[in-house]
C-alpha cells in the first residue's frame, strides 16, 4: 500500500510545526511500489513529472539484463507505460538507461543513454520505444566518438542539453532532433576552469552548470553565448556546514515556483535560490542530517516538482517530496486513515 513517511512525526501529531525543529520530507512511493508488480524491475533509476502532474518512474532490471520499464503514478495508483517486453520488442541490443535528466514532452519520454550514447523516445500512451537520434549522428556533431554521462537535462519542449565528456562540450538536441554544439570545447574550459560538471539545469535561455572543477555554480546564456558565475564556493559554504574550500554538484532544476534547486554533494545539502538575486536568496532546503533522519538517504538524483512541491529521486530507494503533499493526493492514494498514521 502506498504511504507517506515523515521525520519528527510526533511534533506533527501534536500540532507543532516540524520547521521549528527541522525540516520534514515525505516518501511518495518506494522502489517496490514503483515496479507495479513486475519483479524483474529491481532498480528505480529516476522519476520525472509530466505536464499534467503525473510522476513517471523509470526502472530497470539489473539482475539478468539491463532492460527497462516505466510506470506512471497519478496520485491514485500506478499504470504501466513501458514494460521490459516493450524494450526487448524494440530490438535494442544495448542495456537500458534513462539517466537523471529524462523529461516528458509532447507525449514522449526523452532521454540520452549513457550505455550506448543514443537518444531514445518512449510514447507514454502506447509504450512504443524508438531511437530518436543515433550515436553516429551525435558523433558527427561533437567531432569525436562521443561518450555521454548522466549529466543532461530535458526541457519542457523536449530540447535536450547534454554533456559530451570526450570533447568536453555541451550539445543541444532539439525537439525535431537537430543536433548542434551549444558550448564548445574552448568556451567550456574557459567557463568551468576545468572539464568536470556534476549537473545541468535550464531556465529559459540560461543553462546552469555545476562545476566540480572550479567549485562554483555557473551560467551560460544561450542567446549571447557568454558565461558568468552565479554562486561562488564561499557563498555556497556560507549556508552549509562543510567548509573546506570545495563544492560539488548533482542535479540542478529550475522549478515552476520560480526557484532554482540544486543538490550540493560536498555537504549533502539541498539548496535553492531565486535566479533574479542568487547570492542574497541562497537558502537551505534540507541539511544532510535532515536527509539521513528521514525515510531516504542523503544521496539524491533527479529533481522534479510533484503536487506543487520540490521532489527528488533517491536512486534505488524511492521518490520523495517536501513539504507534505496535499490532502487530495493523500486521500486519492491511501484513504483518510493513513493521513493519521504517518510513520517516522
Amino acid at each position: 500500500m502506498l504511504k507517506y513517511k515523515t521525520l519528527l512525526a510526533g511534533c506533527i501529531a501534536t500540532g507543532v510545526s516540524a520547521s521549528v525543529f527541522g525540516q520534514a520530507y515525505f516518501e511518495v512511493f518506494d522502489e517496490a511500489e514503483a515496479a507495479n508488480g513486475d519483479a524483474t524491475l529491481t532498480f528505480l533509476e529516476t522519476v520525472t513529472v509530466g505536464p499534467d502532474g503525473t510522476a513517471y518512474a523509470f526502472l530497470r532490471d539489473t539482475t539478468t539484463a539491463d532492460v527497462g520499464g516505466i510506470t506512471a503514478f497519478d496520485g491514485s495508483g500506478f499504470t504501466n507505460v513501458m514494460t521490459p517486453a516493450d524494450w526487448t520488442t524494440f530490438g535494442s541490443t544495448q542495456d537500458y538507461a534513462a539517466g537523471n535528466g529524462v523529461g516528458i514532452a509532447s507525449g514522449k519520454a526523452r532521454a540520452i543513454s549513457s550505455f550506448d550514447n543514443n537518444v531514445y523516445e518512449v510514447d507514454i500512451a502506447t509504450g512504443v520505444v524508438s531511437e530518436a537520434v543515433s550515436a553516429a549522428t551525435l558523433d558527427v556533431a561533437s567531432g569525436v566518438s562521443s561518450n555521454f554521462t548522466a549529466v543532461f537535462e530535458t526541457t519542457s519542449d523536449g530540447t535536450i542539453y547534454a554533456l559530451e565528456s570526450v570533447s568536453d562540450q555541451v550539445l543541444a538536441i532539439t525537439p525535431g532532433n537537430v543536433v548542434s554544439v551549444e558550448i564548445n570545447t574552448a568556451s567550456f574550459a574557459a567557463l568551468l576552469g576545468g572539464t568536470s560538471i556534476g549537473g545541468i539545469g535550464v531556465n529559459q535561455d540560461v543553462l546552469y552548470l555545476g562545476s566540480n572543477s572550479s567549485d562554483q555554480l555557473l551560467a551560460w546564456d544561450t542567446t549571447t553565448n557568454t558565461g558568468s558565475v552565479v554562486l561562488t564556493t564561499a557563498q555556497i559554504e556560507a549556508v552549509t556546514d562543510d567548509v573546506d574550500g570545495r563544492a560539488g554538484f548533482g542535479d540542478i532544476f529550475y522549478a515552476p515556483d520560480g526557484l532554482v534547486y540544486f543538490y550540493e554533494s560536498d555537504s549533502d545539502y539541498l539548496l535553492s535560490f531565486n535566479p533574479l538575486d542568487a547570492a542574497n536568496t541562497l537558502a537551505v532546503v534540507l541539511t544532510e542530517a535532515e536527509f539521513t533522519a528521514g525515510p531516504g538517504s542523503d544521496t539524491i538524483n533527479q529533481l522534479s516538482f510533484f503536487d506543487g512541491n520540490i521532489a527528488w529521486t533517491d536512486t534505488g530507494i524511492g521518490y520523495y517530496t517536501i513539504p507534505e503533499p496535499t490532502a487530495a493526493v493523500l486521500l486519492g492514494m491511501t484513504g483518510l486513515a493513513f493521513m493519521r498514521r504517518r510513520r517516522a
